[in-house]
């Protein structure tokens, strides 16, 4: 059984270890997830997170918690950020839209309220006033309903999160933030004084850094510089060198933070679950933590390893893009209107 802690200035009480919901989004078959959930929940994690984003993660764990007793699990989702082929659907931060989307997921979890719900990835609205006029006030709506118990905001970008913070007129209770305490990069570290000052609870995710700390590496559509990678990639191979894993440094390296009350992990099976268990529980070797220094001083200093404003640099261009096609759909349909107009004219003078 892990020890619980305590969420910022919210009545909550979460265990170091949580459940990323995003690793479910690929299950056909939710008895997999049921497997890693129940284990989970058996060995004292409590907390789960998912979103809309996250394909039909909602729905897989819609068939697993309305079966478990409400109060052994913390549950957050997030609204904002949904799942759609088409980019231009990708977020939307209106009023109306945030509110519906708060719930669909309580509909699709089967539960009555979510614990916590993040405005998701806010880097990429269009503006804060978006976030502030209509967003932000959606969601207090749904708290004052008892839609939802806390309200929180998402995202990469620190200094973003904590501007929309100050802007807001609506309180913000909880803030999840991923990639940013990790062996290449742990500027989280200077805005937790400033967190804790607002009574704000941190949650922390991604302690591989979407795959960037792994053997296998990050897939294709990571934002991390090449220079990132490849320092990751090298010290991936000198982990091995040393009969351990860059993974298994990175878990007990955010872990052993004790600043953060939990960290999100993706487990999307029984054995990625006990490979983090094991971690959390056993730590690593004297050796080992003499190693993590050895990779944070020789791979991943000197050097900003963060990938700040890229991937919204990329979604911009791809919604750009995307525009620009309709566009000439639409263009091409009037020309054609007008053509078939000029036509139908002609026949009818003659």
């Amino acid at each position: 059984m892990t020890k619980l802690r305590k969420l910022g200035k919210t009545k909550l009480h979460v265990s170091k270890l949580g459940i990323g919901g995003a690793a479910f989004k690929d299950h056909t078959d939710h008895k997999e997830a049921e497997a890693v959930i129940s284990t989970a929940l058996k060995e004292g994690i409590n907390y789960i997170d998912t979103a809309p984003w996250y394909k039909n993660s909602e729905e897989i764990l819609g068939k697993i918690l309305p079966h478990i007793s409400r109060s052994k699990y913390v549950l957050s989702s997030k609204c904002g950020r949904f799942h759609s082929e088409d980019v231009l659907e990708w977020f939307d931060f209106s009023y109306n839209k945030v509110y519906r989307s708060i719930e669909a997921s309580i509909q699709k979890l089967g539960c009555k309220y979510l614990d916590i719900c993040y405005l998701h990835d806010i880097e990429f609205a269009p503006n804060n006033e978006i976030l502030v006029t209509e967003a932000l006030p959606a969601m207090a709506k749904a708290k004052q309903e008892g839609k939802i118990k806390y309200i929180g905001i998402s995202g990469y970008p620190l200094d973003k999160i904590q501007k929309l913070i100050e802007l807001s007129d609506v309180k913000v209770d909880v803030v999840l933030t991923y990639c940013r305490y990790n062996l290449h990069d742990t500027t989280l570290l200077q805005y937790l004084p400033w967190f804790e000052e607002q009574g704000i609870g941190v949650v922390n995710a991604s302690p591989f850094a979407m795959g960037l700390l792994t053997d296998q590496g990050p897939p294709c559509w990571h934002s991390a510089r090449e220079d990132t990678k490849s320092a990751a990639k090298e010290a991936a191979v000198y982990c091995s060198s040393q009969s351990t894993s860059l993974m298994r440094l990175a878990l007990h390296y955010t872990l052993s933070e004790e600043k953060l009350p939990v960290t999100l992990v993706g487990c999307e099976n029984l054995q990625q679950l006990k490979y983090n268990l094991d971690v959390l529980k056993k730590g690593i070797s004297q050796s080992e933590g003499t190693l993590i220094n050895t990779i944070k001083d020789e791979y991943f200093a000197g050097a900003e390893h963060h990938w700040e404003g890229i991937g919204e640099t990329k979604y911009w261009h791809k919604v750009k893009s995307e525009m620009n096609k309709a566009c000439n759909v639409y263009w091409k349909m009037q020309g054609a209107t007008a053509g078939m107009t000029s036509a139908d004219s002609q026949s009818t003078l003659s």
